[in-house]
């Protein structure tokens, strides 16, 4: 990634994080953004968010993102003082769960081996 597109990602996820504490809709989530991803021509930005909170399902966690993505666009195109503004896509980063389930299978499988020893 360019010394540009790490600015621009920065910017985004700063700017991501101010409208998220201030969005109603959101209020008592527990969201966290994980990783910000620009394309090279600054056009496209992935953001990867985790959500520690199930009381929401993921589906609708992205309806609610989806719905504010073009005002949130223009507020960081705002920051950003550039010709163009990325389109945000909003993913969830599930590599939190994933990992959990992995050291779970890890102390599974240990205290397995240490019984049959």
């Amino acid at each position: 990634m360019t010394t540009r597109a790490i600015r621009v990602s920065e910017v985004i996820r700063r700017e991501l994080s101010w409208c998220f504490q201030r969005e109603v809709e959101l209020e008592g989530l527990v969201l966290t953004i994980s990783a910000v991803e620009t394309s090279a021509d600054l056009k496209e930005a992935s953001i990867f968010i985790s959500l520690f909170d199930a009381s929401i399902p993921d589906e609708n966690l992205l309806m609610i993102l989806n719905r504010h993505r073009n005002e949130w666009q223009q507020w960081i195109g705002k920051r950003l003082q550039s010709k163009f503004t990325p389109r945000l896509t909003f993913k969830i980063d599930n590599s939190l769960d994933r990992g959990d389930r992995v050291l779970r299978i890890i102390e599974e499988l240990d205290k397995e081996t240490k019984t049959d020893s």
